[in-house]
Formats: C-alpha cells, structure tokens, sequence
C-alpha cells in the first residue's frame, strides 16, 4: 500500500481558504474526515476567505447586497458573515456571475479584445466590481412598481422623499467613488442600449428619451447581462412594466441615478463628470504601457490589444456603419430606406461575417479573412471598401430591379437631389470616372 501523505493542519487549512467556490469546499470536507475536522476549527475564517475567491475584492459590497438590500443604513460589514445561511450563499454567488460576466464584456471591449474573460488589474477589478455592487443594491433598494398607477398616484412630497432617500444612499460615498460608480453607470447603459435594439425601434419622442436615460438600466444589472445575453432589449422593457413605459416620462426613472448625483455634485461643489466613453476608461482603467508582446494587427502591425477586433469578439463590437458608406450614399433616399430596413446595427456579428463572404474587388483586401485581427483603422477601411456592395446585394434580396450603373456611382451628387434618377439608376458602385469638382 503506497504511503499516505500527511499534511499539518495548518496547511490543510489553508488549502480549504484557497477553495475557489463554495462547492470546491463542500467537496473536500464532505470526502474526508480530516478535512471536515480541520473545517470545523475556524468555519467562520474560511467561509469568508472562499468568499473573497468568489466575489472578489468588494467583497463587503457584496454582503450589503445581499442582507441589506431594504436597509440602507447597513454597513454590510464582512464580521456579519456569520450566519449567512445556504440561500445566501448561493444568491452571493448568483451575483457573482453577473457582475463577473460584466466585468468580462468591460475588459473585453477596452481592455483586451483579444481575451474573453477579464484582463483588469486587481486595481481596475476592484472599481468596477465595488461600483457594480452597489448599483445593484441601489436598484434593489428603489426598484419602482410595475404599474403605471402606482407611479401616477405618487404625490410630489412623496416623490421628493424618494429621491432624498435615493441622494442619501449615495451620499455615504466619497467624491471618487461616486466618480466610479457614474463612470460604470456609463458602460451599463452602453449595454442595455447594445442588447438588440437601435434608437430607429423607438420611434416616438418619449421612446428616444426613455432609451437615453437611466430608465433602461432602473432592473439593476442583472437584467441588463440578461438582455445582452439574449439580444432582446424589449426584455429589459417588460421588467420596467409596459404600462410604465408607454405611459410618459417618469422623473423617478428617467432620472434614477441622475437626480440625486446631481444633487451631490453641487453640494460638493464638484463638476459632473462627462459620460462619455473616453472619460469611462480614463476613469476605470489605469493607463496601460504597450507592451512588446502586445498582439499586432495582422494587416498594419500596430500593437494594441485594446483596439483589436476579430470573429471571435465581433459580438462585443461597436460599429456605427452608417458613416462608413462610401460617397454620397447616405443621401440617397431610396437606398437608404433599405439600409435602415435592415438594421444592420443590431447584428454586427452577422454583418461582418456577410462582409467577408463578399468577393473582393479591391487588391488590397484579396487574402483578408475572418480570423484576422484588426485594429479599429483596418477594420474600418475593410468595412467601407464592401458596405455599400452588402447593401445591393441586400436590396436586390429584397426583390428591387437590377438598375444600369450610374457612371458616377457612389460619389454621385445627383442621387442626392433628383429622386427620377436615384430611382432609375444604381449607386452602389464604384465610379466609372473621375469627378470634377
């Protein structure tokens, strides 16, 4: 019989804190004895150190979460981990998932797009995690009826009560940390408006102002992973309830997060931070050095993991086409209409994978394929060299004629101002001749 090995406690006990999830621990002290015994002599220390390999660093974020969620006056501190019971435990690592998927899709599209799972420093990691968490617990804590009554009967002292609580949960936090927290709200938002739909489904002015404020991200970002998940916007609209939707602006929505940030910022003094996408990343992610062994684009050379795009991460790209149109298309009534027919900015991942199925006309983009990575520069150059054949491809699909090129073809001014001969005459083409101006 081969000799056993016999590990000092100690040791032992150190291997069940390194137990990267709650199943990996019940596994080991449920097989042996020694184990469970070892387990048994600081329960309460290793339960929370597994804790922190499954949540991460805001861990204490986490724990508010999931016991505070009405309270919030409540620290959520790690020395109430005590009597966490099984429920929670697995509603600990439920989050979890959802705000680790989040941070994959962050790193994904500004940290890495060559890695599918999270490239932050534990720095970075610790930012957006802490803010997500506490968007969570706050959409949690204010989360609004589904009914459109319930909101109408709202007096206006009880709406202000509700935003003051809402300012007053916020307020806990320093300048820097709301900071963060804005700057994730901007990425969040990013992705319910990426999940499958486009400002062109919501027609009617209300709609535009529902999807450009926070109303889309009021479910919390379990939703939002949700819609994005499954490409359906409309999913995050049946959680906001129908009724609520469609029955007009509702501040306490439109403004969920806005209103009382506002309200912190001048009583701070402090400027409101922009929601762009650049002020995002300068405030999420530390500056990276390009490094050596940086991957290369495959068409120019340029190394930078952050900008590089490929089949495997299409489905995290960010492309408006439009303006990628060669020429004067995009003037061009009738070929226009087509291109908005078919929404192509709500599946970017199939409209790549059509333009490159395309036959090349041009030499230089000959031995291009899918598998290449390309910075934002060559995919874009790629993009515009075949949009516009996609779209008569797409037109002609849609059963329209087959028209006599028009000798100017894409950088026609004519299509633009002369209906007759946009109708008779095809423009998605390259020009036969030079214009003069």
């Amino acid at each position: 019989m081969p000799p056993t090995l016999i590990l000092p406690n100690d040791i032992l006990d150190r291997i069940l804190q390194w137990s990267p999830t709650f199943q990996t621990l019940l596994a080991a002290i449920c097989v042996s004895k020694t184990w469970y015994n070892v387990f048994q002599t600081h329960p309460k220390s290793t339960l929370r150190s597994v804790a922190r390999n499954v949540v991460g660093p805001a861990l204490a974020d986490a724990v508010r979460v999931l016991r505070y969620a009405n309270n919030e006056d409540s620290t959520g501190s790690d020395e109430e981990f005590d009597a966490f019971s099984k429920e929670e435990f697995i509603r600990l690592r439920v989050n979890a998932n959802v705000v680790n998927e989040l941070e994959a899709i962050f790193s994904l599209r500004y940290r890495d797009t060559m890695s599918q799972t999270s490239k932050l420093t534990l720095a970075e990691s610790l930012r957006f995690t802490r803010a997500m968490y506490r968007i969570m617990l706050y959409c949690d804590v204010f989360s609004m009826p589904d009914d459109e009554d319930s909101v109408i009967e709202l007096e206006e002292n009880e709406r202000d009560e509700i935003v003051s609580r809402r300012t007053a949960m916020l307020d806990k936090y320093s300048t820097n940390e709301l900071v963060e927290l804005n700057a994730t709200l901007t990425f969040l938002r990013s992705v319910a408006l990426g999940s499958g739909g486009e400002d062109g489904d919501f027609d009617d002015d209300d709609d535009a102002i529902r999807v450009n404020s926070d109303m889309l991200i009021s479910p919390g970002p379990a939703s939002v992973l949700e819609a994005h998940q499954c490409q359906e916007i409309s999913t995050l609209v049946e959680q906001i309830g129908d009724t609520v939707w469609s029955a007009g602006p509702f501040s306490l929505l439109l403004d969920f997060f806005a209103a009382p940030l506002q309200i912190i910022w001048n009583q701070r003094q402090v400027d409101a931070p922009s929601n762009s996408d650049e002020a995002m990343r300068e405030i999420l992610l530390d500056k990276p050095e390009v490094s050596p062994s940086a991957a290369a684009c495959d068409r120019c050379g340029r190394r930078d993991n952050t900008q590089l795009r490929k089949e495997a991460n299409w489905n995290e790209l960010h492309l408006d086409l439009r303006p990628l149109l060669r020429g004067k298309i995009t003037g061009n009534f009738t070929d226009m209409g087509v291109f908005d027919d078919a929404k192509p900015n709500k599946n970017i991942p199939r409209i790549m994978a059509e333009l490159f199925e395309i036959p090349r006309t041009e030499d230089e983009f000959k031995d291009w394929n899918k598998s290449d990575a390309l910075c934002s520069p060559c995919l874009n150059k790629f993009v515009s060299a075949h949009l516009h054949i996609w779209l008569l491809e797409r037109k002609l699909k849609d059963g329209y004629d087959a028209l006599e090129d028009c000798p100017d073809g894409y950088d026609c001014q004519e299509q633009t101002e002369v209906t007759l001969h946009a109708l008779t005459h095809n423009h998605l083409c390259a020009p036969k001749k030079k214009i003069t101006e």
